[in-house]
């Protein structure tokens, strides 16, 4: 392997473990020389059907074991993977098709009809599924994969090629398509080994969305040491329990959303978790009560916290021994950085003229390390005013300490600045999250006539409790200084979110605006 190319994990693992699981979905198992074979026989498809190196294959489909199909297939054709958010409108997924253009689409079962209607207005060469189910537009890949060889296909990848376009969460703004290549993951997956302590007989859970980058860089972490990878549909805090069980998972990636549904699933105290030993975390802020909680419940596992962007992959970690629950303020404090940079990786923060900050200053968080992506698809204005000389400029504000610990104090857009004061949200839901009728709190800034903003807290409760506006600005009085306490509360339900759990507060912003 003089490159580091994706799709050539693969067939290093049929060669060295070929009996041995890659896959598991529900009743379907896949070994590691089946896995080979079928990325094999899809890329050659692919080519056989007009692809060619550098064109663009689209993914619409919840997870299953076909999907880690799909990226390897591409990514041995040197065709680039463009997975699609499935919570997304049909026409956000229009404009994203539009903007990307690629030659065609994998649709799973579940997206069959919205792909019908989706032709109608993208004009692709080819819809494609696993069966046609009768229709005369939907291209069986599956059937015809099978007339084409197992062997591997005859074209040339570089590292430096596009493996997929991941468009951004969209949490300030409009979706961006960030290009990542072949390199960037593979260091990234060098790193997670590092930072994790992978091990071949790892069993890793995929429940996050694969169209989601983290997702993808943890599944391909295990991947690259032949673990076995069991994926389920979608995240539901009843069958992750039952999975983990089942299958004896030893790790899996939670986002703090779905970390603290599963604390607070009734089953949890009734599972057997005993095999779990590594529980990786990111993807948004984590409250320090809901990580001490976690320590706490599950105190046989090792939890490794990464902070990156999509456009970054992982530049920091928190790693298992900085996580330790103690009566010390420093280290008890340390539970709540994202850790220290990661291989080949350098943080630096810098303040509106673009100078570094002094120790302990705050400032934008810029990253520069092997996975910064080359920049934006379709998109060179983003690209040049994002990425300085392969520094990524992250819009996150955050702060270095002594020992190069990162501490993330909010994203730019999301800082409140009332009177005068810059207020970081994270330490104001932070406070919210000790109070124990409280399951999620989302804090945002509001228009205010004389401070210019004030703090506005948008609070779930957990079920079964009750807790008063007057009650929780009482309680945040002990723990905050005045000018950051939150001047109203509002309950809801549920706070909107994307498929990655991050809360968008653009949408809170716009319902409270007045």
């Amino acid at each position: 392997m003089d490159q580091f190319i994706i799709g050539e994990l693969a067939s290093i693992n049929a060669r060295r473990c070929p009996d041995k699981l890659a896959t598991v979905f529900g009743d379907k198992k896949t070994t590691w020389l089946d896995f080979d074979r079928s990325t094999n026989m899809l890329a050659n498809m692919l080519l056989g059907s007009s692809f060619k190196r550098g064109d663009r294959l689209a993914i619409l489909s919840k997870n299953s074991a076909d999907y880690l199909e799909w990226y390897f297939g591409c990514a041995k054709a040197g065709i680039i993977a463009v997975p699609i958010n499935y919570r997304l409108a049909e026409q956000e997924m229009v404009n994203l098709l539009s903007h990307a253009d690629p030659k065609g689409i994998i649709l799973g079962q579940d997206y069959i009809e919205a792909g019908g209607r989706i032709r109608e207005k993208v004009k692709l060469p080819y819809f494609m599924a696993d069966e046609s189910g009768g229709k005369d537009w939907l291209f069986d890949y599956s059937k015809e994969k099978q007339i084409h060889g197992k062997g591997q296909p005859n074209i040339e990848v570089n590292e430096n090629d596009i493996f997929c376009i991941m468009y951004t969460s969209g949490t300030t703004g409009l979706p961006k398509g960030a290009m990542s290549t072949h390199r960037n993951y593979v260091f990234n997956c060098l790193s997670v080994i590092h930072a994790q302590g992978i091990t071949p007989q790892d069993i890793n859970l995929i429940a996050p969305p694969l169209y989601h980058a983290g997702a993808l860089f943890h599944s391909l972490s295990y991947m690259m040491l032949g673990c076995t990878q069991v994926v389920l549909k979608q995240f539901e805090s009843k069958e992750t329990l039952s999975a983990i069980q089942e299958h004896r998972i030893t790790s899996c990636l939670m986002i703090p959303t779905m970390l603290n549904f599963l604390l607070n699933d009734p089953d949890i105290n009734k599972s057997d978790m005993s095999t779990l030993k590594k529980i990786f975390y990111g993807g948004g802020p984590m409250p320090i009560a809901l990580l001490e909680k976690a320590m706490a419940l599950l105190n046989d596992v090792e939890f490794t916290q990464g902070y990156g962007l999509t456009e970054t992959l992982e530049a920091t970690f928190l790693l298992p021994e900085d996580h330790v629950i103690s009566e010390n303020p420093k280290v008890r404090q340390r539970l709540r950085s994202a850790g220290r940079e990661t291989l080949l990786y350098e943080v630096r923060i810098v303040d509106l003229d673009n100078n570094e900050v002094p120790i302990n200053k705050s400032g934008e968080i810029w990253l520069n390390g092997p996975s910064v992506i080359k920049g934006f698809w379709g998109d060179r204005e983003q690209s040049s005013n994002s990425i300085r000389k392969g520094w990524f400029k992250t819009g996150d504000i955050g702060t270095l300490d002594e020992g190069r610990y990162l501490y993330i104090l909010d994203r730019e857009k999301d800082m409140i600045i009332s009177g005068g004061e810059n207020i970081y949200t994270k330490e104001v839901e932070d406070a919210l999250h000790t109070h124990p009728a409280v399951l999620e709190a989302a804090v945002i800034g509001v228009p205010d006539p004389e401070w210019g903003e004030n703090v506005k807290a948008v609070v779930v409760l957990k079920n079964g409790t009750n807790a008063t506006q007057e009650e929780l600005i009482s309680f945040c009085k002990e723990r905050l200084a005045r000018y950051k306490r939150p001047k109203s509360i509002e309950f809801v339900y549920e706070l909107p979110k994307n498929p990655s759990g991050k809360i968008l507060k653009r949408e809170l912003r716009e319902r409270f605006k007045k």
